[in-house]
């Protein structure tokens, strides 16, 4: 399952455009009452205020309320929060209006998956937040059923896609080393330490000892001697203590690249000489070498194409949409 994943975040760094999706319905509203008009279709106030919410639920899990003083572009990030809900409920609402158009409907598990989610979503609102933000069951229900519509739109217009071996083969013989993971273990002996987020470096007593200690557990390790009791005697990376020093990557997860080139450059079992990073002096061991599994990335490859192929079919019906924004609403709409 973490190969999976790991596969999955590389695939998507070599392909995917990725979006973030739900949405709404109405149409006899007062001015005060919409958002917006797509394509003759009205937005309530209400729906996109939900949207609203999972964004700042969003940006207060990455920066806590602090992210309201931060600013992307030179925009305020409450302004940039807005719009970008904005794209979201625009987007899902015209993937609903194609579905109208394809004369898709629910199934009765389907409904069902749409009375467990209102439900869902209800409590992770809470009552006190929709009564403020002025929510009804039916607002919540609403969105509910488009994202699930929008699920549905999703399939129907890739039902028929069938990727290209070809392109695949090509794409796998092109990026195999970047799909390789190595399982090593290792030995730290720190000449920094990591303080605030930022590296520190340590007294040239303390760095000259760790380069006289590494260079003892080296000759032990050369030796033949435990390297797991090696990595719990000497180790100074407390992260990888409990897991005997072991780490599985890829290139390019982010691992000092001293020490990811040094890794890569190792056979199973053959220990390196001493490697130096921006953390210190490493004693390198490799464990595994996990090639590529094809038919697993073959199957993700496709399933990535057919979201490319599907989001550029969805590019094509927002470029060609109608869209209204009610500027006075808007202005009035408020995150904090």
């Amino acid at each position: 399952m973490l190969y999976r994943k790991k596969l999955i975040s590389v695939l998507i760094l070599l392909i995917l455009v990725s979006l973030f999706l739900i949405s709404c319905n109405s149409n006899d509203l007062s001015k005060k009452e919409y958002l917006a008009v797509i394509n003759d279709e009205k937005i309530k106030v209400e729906e996109y205020k939900i949207y609203l919410w999972r964004i700042k639920q969003l940006y207060q899990s990455i920066g806590q309320e602090d992210i309201w003083e931060t600013k992307f572009d030179g925009k305020p990030a409450e302004e940039v929060a807005k719009e970008r809900a904005f794209d979201s409920i625009k987007s899902i609402k015209i993937q609903v209006q194609e579905g109208r158009k394809m004369e898709l409907s629910f199934t009765e598990e389907e409904k069902e998956e749409v009375v467990s989610q209102t439900e869902e979503l209800i409590n992770s609102i809470g009552e006190e937040e929709m009564k403020n933000m002025g929510l009804t069951e039916q607002d919540i229900k609403n969105v509910v059923e488009d994202t699930i519509m929008s699920q549905k739109v999703y399939m129907e217009t890739t039902k028929d896609f069938v990727g290209n071996k070809s392109e695949f083969e090509d794409f796998f013989e092109q990026n195999k080393e970047m799909l390789t993971q190595v399982r090593v273990k290792h030995i730290l002996l720190k000449t920094h330490d990591l303080v605030d987020g930022k590296l520190v470096e340590l007294s040239k007593e303390e760095q000259e000892n760790a380069k006289i200690k590494a260079e003892e557990a080296l000759e032990k390790a050369r030796n033949g001697e435990d390297f797991d009791s090696l990595v719990q005697e000497y180790s100074q990376d407390e992260s990888s203590l409990a897991y005997n020093g072991e780490y599985t990557f890829m290139r390019g997860q982010g691992m000092d690249k001293n020490f990811e080139d040094a890794s890569f450059d190792l056979k199973v079992n053959e220990i390196s000489d001493l490697v130096k990073s921006s953390y210190g002096y490493h004693i390198i061991k490799m464990e595994e070498i996990i090639e590529p599994d094809k038919e697993l990335i073959e199957l993700e490859y496709y399933d990535l194409m057919k979201r490319n192929y599907y989001n550029k079919k969805l590019e094509e019906w927002i470029n060609n949409a109608t869209v209204e924004i009610n500027q006075e609403v808007w202005e009035e709409i408020k995150i904090l």
